[in-house]
């Protein structure tokens, strides 16, 4: 299941960019942030495949950001293109990809970030 968020959202699941670089990490769980704008056809390609690796990971929080409703979110990651996803461990532990995928490169890619989940 993925999840959309807002600023509100985001500041409650993720860390509360308002409080500046001391801000808390709030996840608990390894987290993949996907931006992407609505008029984007690789934004759209990827959503079914988003939500394809979302069920194969159940223990992976997934959840999205439209950049056009909330870019201070997307500012926080520096991120200019999309669709974009931020692969975050409860340790802090950031990794960023840009570009649109295939399901299975995208499964990779958590792995990756992730190699302790099954």
């Amino acid at each position: 299941m993925i999840h959309d968020l807002n600023e509100e959202l985001f500041k409650k699941k993720i860390f509360d960019y308002d409080q500046g670089e001391d801000a808390p990490l709030l996840i608990k769980d390894p987290t993949i942030i996907e931006f992407w704008v609505t008029w984007c056809p690789h934004c759209q390609a990827m959503m079914p495949r988003y939500e394809k690796v979302s069920e194969m990971y159940p223990s992976v929080s997934c959840n999205r950001v439209e950049m056009e409703q909330h870019p201070d979110i997307a500012d926080q990651f520096n991120i200019e293109a999309f669709p974009a996803f931020v692969f975050i461990s409860p340790d802090g532990k950031m990794k960023k990809w840009v570009g649109e995928l295939p399901t299975d490169e995208l499964a990779n890619l958590v792995k990756e970030a992730f190699p302790h989940i099954k």
